[in-house]
């Protein structure tokens, strides 16, 4: 059940915490560069029908010890873990994700396929009817895919396809991620209320742009 949001002032409200109830738009941008001087991302295309994504967010701590006593924790990022499924894909999709060869109609897997380094976005539903806006900015969907196929027994029994990537910081800046909460949106909060308006037409950034 979503919470009631109180607006105290033009830049100050409640914080709302409303529960996840759908996902859909999946989105994919391949990189062209990822190093320390640029992050560059291509025009995102639409992966196919979302259904469900699972996210992994991993981290580790080590303890520092001094004086019989902990000194410090060092908390590290180890990588986002995501599965997607979807309700099919076609081969230009697998093109994309896995770098497989798609030609003159002929899908063609081989043993030195590489996939691409790409960014992934997508946004979730809430029960107030607000969305939560996401991209995760780099990492490759090369652990393949899990799918099955079953015969017709009595009636039509449809399948999905879920795909498993691996993402990490980009190296310009070690950023990951970047989202949009919509329903904790104020009035001051113009650059986010325009990115979300266009999400999906580009790798958002929080400035509008790099730099």
């Amino acid at each position: 059940m979503s919470e009631t949001v109180t607006q105290v002032s033009d830049t100050e409200q409640k914080i709302v915490r409303s529960r996840t109830c759908g996902c859909r738009d999946f989105y994919i941008a391949k990189l062209t560069q990822n190093d320390a001087k640029a992050y560059v991302a291509e025009t995102p295309v639409k992966l196919a029908r979302a259904i469900k994504a699972k996210v992994d967010e991993k981290w580790s701590s080590e303890k520092i010890y001094s004086d019989d006593g902990t000194e410090e924790v060092i908390n590290s990022y180890e990588g986002t873990e995501i599965e997607l499924e979807v309700n099919a894909l076609a081969p230009q999709d697998r093109q994309i994700l896995f770098g497989q060869l798609y030609e003159n109609g002929f899908l063609v897997k081989t043993a030195d396929d590489k996939a691409p380094e790409v960014a992934v976005g997508w946004r979730e539903r809430k029960l107030n009817g607000k969305y939560d806006f996401k991209w995760l900015y780099a990492g490759k969907f090369a652990e393949g895919i899990s799918e099955e196929a079953s015969t017709k027994e009595g009636k039509l029994s449809p399948t999905t396809k879920s795909v498993k990537g691996s993402f990490y910081e980009r190296s310009l800046d070690n950023a990951y991620e970047i989202s949009v909460d919509e329903s904790n949106l104020v009035t001051e909060d113009t650059k986010a209320a325009e990115a979300i308006e266009n999400w999906f037409s580009k790798v958002q950034e929080k400035n509008g742009g790099l730099g």
